[in-house]
């Protein structure tokens, strides 16, 4: 994925993430992701630093995990996973301050023409309350499993 021009001259920049990232990983998902955790605890319990240090060793192994930065500033994680049948492991944790500047939608464009040159489905899941579930459907995906959670997505190239 190449950021654009206009992204570029915003400040914005897509570098590969290394060990040293895992602090500020933590801190962006805590950002992003903990009000749906705290929406959902019945399900995930409560914020564990520890399962989030899991799930960025897990993701350091994955085909693509980038940083997004902003005035070199981490400002986000992006990543997704090539399997012999389908791309997944799809995820997007961008801050508030950095939402809402065209970024998901070019990733998941990407991915999108990336699907097509494999010809590899994509599946996402996201949490109901997530209001980007909006952008997957405006881009394509469709909603192919529910839960009491999660929706679960595919994009069909």
């Amino acid at each position: 994925m190449e950021l654009t021009p206009g992204l570029k001259n915003m400040g914005f920049s897509l570098v590969e993430t290394d060990e040293t990232d895992v602090n500020a990983y933590i801190q962006v998902n805590r950002a992003v992701y903990k009000k749906y955790i705290d929406l959902y605890r019945d399900f995930f319990g409560e914020w564990n630093d520890e399962l989030v240090y899991e799930a960025f060793c897990h993701k350091r192994t994955l085909a693509f995990f980038r940083k997004l930065l902003l005035h070199d500033e981490v400002v986000g994680f992006l990543n997704y996973d090539i399997k012999e049948d389908k791309i997944d492991d799809v995820s997007i944790h961008i801050i508030e301050k950095a939402q809402n500047k065209g970024i998901g939608t070019l990733f998941f464009r990407s991915l999108q023409k990336l699907s097509g040159e494999l010809r590899k489905p994509i599946l996402i899941a996201a949490v109901k309350a997530n209001p980007a579930i909006e952008l997957y459907t405006q881009l394509g995906f469709e909603i192919y499993k529910e839960d009491d959670i999660f929706c679960f997505m595919i994009y069909n190239p």
